[in-house]
């Protein structure tokens, strides 16, 4: 076979290598992922020993993202680090499909109002409950840190207060309310609140027509292992995913 011919030879093998990786290309589809909406769901994560309250978008904690919800309120009131045998999952907040925006709107308002909880505080924390023979006492600053570092009934309030704007209502009533700049505010959107608890849900004093409880129930050792969750209604439960820190 002479050079000329081997040269060819190798060119047209060269091209049909290459229309065949053209082909291969084109002709699979993309994987589609099994990953909802972003903003459809929002998972809420509780310390156990300080009553810590993060908002996440994922089922995975990010250690940087997670602290940086947490403001400075005295000396340890911050941890260094998250630790997977103190954070627990506290409740699952999910949207219907297609209402990822007000997802998203939602876990901004829980998160500021839970800041201002930790920053905003009167007297009932720089204070002991003043009995009527006695004089005001100012809490230590290690106790007034551990008061303000537990926003777990605050959270539980804040959680029904935000998702209670969502109830339909007429136009007139939304008016005489006014708005908090709350995407879908009086739209009458669903909301579903999955809790590790349901007695927690009782921080708050009410809850509106809008929102459907049930219990996320999961193994006594949360990571790595996988979650099951049981909406009231249903007698089933419905495999859910894995929760890691």
């Amino acid at each position: 076979m002479s050079a000329r011919t081997t040269t060819v030879v190798v060119g047209q093998a060269t091209k049909s290598v290459r229309k065949a990786r053209g082909a291969s290309k084109t002709a699979l589809p993309k994987p589609q992922s099994n990953r909802p909406e972003h903003g459809r769901q929002i998972f809420v994560y509780n310390h156990l020993q300080k009553n810590h309250v993060v908002y996440s978008l994922t089922r995975t904690l990010k250690n940087n993202a997670s602290l940086a919800q947490l403001p400075f309120n005295g000396k340890k009131t911050v941890p260094a680090a998250l630790r997977k045998d103190l954070w627990h999952p506290f409740a699952q907040i999910s949207f219907p499909p297609g209402h990822g925006e007000i997802g998203l709107s939602v876990f901004s308002k829980l998160r500021e109002y839970r800041r201002r909880h930790e920053l905003e505080w009167g007297d009932e924390i720089r204070f002991h409950e003043k009995q009527p023979d006695e004089k005001l006492q100012f809490r230590s600053t290690k106790l007034r840190g551990r008061l303000i570092c537990d926003q777990k009934a605050n959270s539980v309030a804040d959680i029904a207060a935000v998702l209670g704007r969502l109830e339909l209502q007429e136009g007139e009533e939304v008016m005489k309310k006014g708005g908090i700049g709350l995407k879908g505010e009086g739209t009458g959107a669903k909301v579903e609140v999955l809790w590790n608890n349901l007695n927690d849900a009782e921080f708050a004093e009410t809850w509106s027509e809008n929102i459907e409880h049930g219990v996320w129930r999961h193994h006594k050792h949360t990571v790595d292992v996988d979650m099951d969750i049981v909406p009231v209604a249903e007698a089933e439960p419905e495999k859910g995913s894995t929760l890691v820190l």
